[in-house]
């Protein structure tokens, strides 16, 4: 039915002699070996992959008619010898078959009619969806998503029925949940804050830092790189960050990425800031409304670098980490800890001081990120005598205080050593030292004793 004519029996229109071509053959090109192809000549039947009910054909001339199989009439089937038992059985039989299909379609019509009933009223609730969209400003034609897939594992108290005095029940859906945080419950119906989620995010965070841990790479055999090379790209990262103004979560991705690469691959020291730019200018495209220019970034390298080196460079980095960009950073980890705890904005930012100067030292790359958020800011309410780690906010982080206090010694030291840093390493505290965060730079850290008790 769909016929496909060979090459030879297309005549040509202009009375060309097309015989000297043979079937089969496809014209090429000189010097190439001729070939021979199958030419299909009529595409195979639909009814071969369904279950459709075959077709006689009949010939008329060259064309052929298909019709349907008509069904057998009781008409038809009648014996011209009444003697024949055989003919007469087959009759029973029919007739038996035929009474067996009319009580199956009296059913499947009220089957019909029931479905009919049901599809009615969908069609009325999908017509008053339609209202509440078209009133809400939302396309007629929207399809929501099905998330019928989403398993609840706690029961909601706040859906929980509330017998009053007259004994009848009543089922409060607007009351927010009780499980959740007060914060949470503050901002159940903000939809930039998203309070009935923002818990259920944060342990997702926490379940994907499995997949982005980072050995301990620096001063195996196969790494060029020292981690004072290291403290002095991170250094230089952050410059970047405050000269073009990026949001910090930038900062820490970039970081990210620089360790993940490096843990992956051999990189010489001379390809070291090709690194740290080009995770740098990854992550400012993946966070930043608007990411600076891949010229910004090959001038603030002193144009060491050329255009396409660079553009290599970041192919290459996309590569090994598989493109999967969406890795939790302590920074994010460190906002939510502190609006569950209330904290103030000083001490907020004391805390990100300390965190921030922790990506220099490559004893910390290897710590979960929620857990050294944790410590950062059980460091800061100490320093700032605001609060102390009980409450929500052990629920909120899912960490008590031995869960991290293995960190706490660690980065004191590194705050009672930051007076003795050179030069190189002293963005991070000429940064904290402006009065724009509030001079928290210049808090004088506690004695590790003090902080353990």
């Amino acid at each position: 039915m769909f016929a496909r004519k060979k090459y030879l029996e297309n005549a040509d229109p202009r009375g060309r002699d097309l015989g000297t071509k043979k079937i089969g053959e496809v014209p090429v090109k000189a010097g190439q070996s001729k070939t021979k192809r199958v030419i299909q000549t009529r595409r195979a039947a639909f009814g071969d992959i369904t279950n459709a009910t075959k077709d006689k054909t009949i010939e008329d001339g060259k064309k052929k008619i298909a019709l349907p199989i008509k069904p057998i009439a009781k008409t038809q089937i009648t014996t011209t010898n009444t003697k024949n038992t055989r003919a007469s059985i087959k009759a029973k039989e029919v007739k038996k078959e035929q009474d067996l299909k009319r009580s199956v379609s009296t059913s499947s019509v009220n089957v019909s009619t029931t479905s009919v009933q049901v599809s009615s009223s969908q069609e009325s609730s999908a017509s008053s969806q339609v209202l509440k969209n078209l009133a809400a400003g939302v396309p007629a034609d929207r399809v929501e998503e099905d998330f019928s897939f989403v398993i609840v594992e706690d029961t909601c108290e706040g859906e929980k029925l509330d017998l009053q005095k007259s004994g009848s029940e009543k089922t409060d859906l607007q009351e927010p949940e009780k499980s959740l945080l007060s914060i949470d419950q503050e901002l159940y119906t903000d939809v930039f804050n998203v309070g009935i989620y923002a818990q259920d995010i944060f342990e997702y965070y926490k379940r994907r830092e499995k997949m982005f841990t980072i050995p301990p790479y620096l001063g195996s055999k196969h790494c060029q790189i020292s981690p004072s090379m290291r403290a002095i790209l991170v250094d230089w990262m952050v410059e970047i960050q405050e000269n073009f103004e990026l949001n910090h979560e930038t900062l820490y991705l970039g970081v990210k990425l620089t360790d993940i690469y490096l843990s992956r691959v051999k990189v010489d020291k001379e390809m070291l800031q090709l690194v740290g730019a080009a995770a740098l200018f990854i992550s400012s495209k993946f966070d930043e409304r608007f990411p600076p220019m891949i010229e910004d970034i090959i001038y603030i390298c002193d144009n060491a670098f050329g255009r396409d080196e660079f553009i290599q460079m970041e192919m290459e980095l996309l590569r090994k980490v598989d493109f999967d960009l969406g890795i939790p950073i302590s920074y994010r980890f460190l906002r939510r800890y502190a609006k569950i705890a209330r904290m103030s904005i000083v001490t907020l930012t004391l805390a990100r001081y300390i965190l921030e100067m922790s990506l220099m030292d490559c004893q910390f790359m290897v710590e979960r990120d929620s857990k050294m958020a944790a410590a950062t800011l059980f460091i800061a309410q100490k320093m700032k005598n605001e609060g102390s780690w009980d409450g929500e906010i052990v629920k909120g982080s899912g960490y008590e205080l031995k869960d991290f206090k293995h960190l706490i010694a660690p980065l004191n030291k590194m705050l009672l050593s930051l007076p003795t840093l050179p030069s190189s390493l002293s963005t991070v505290r000429g940064k904290y030292s402006h009065i724009v965060f509030h001079e928290v730079a210049k808090i004088p850290p506690l004695p590790t004793e003090e902080l353990l008790k």
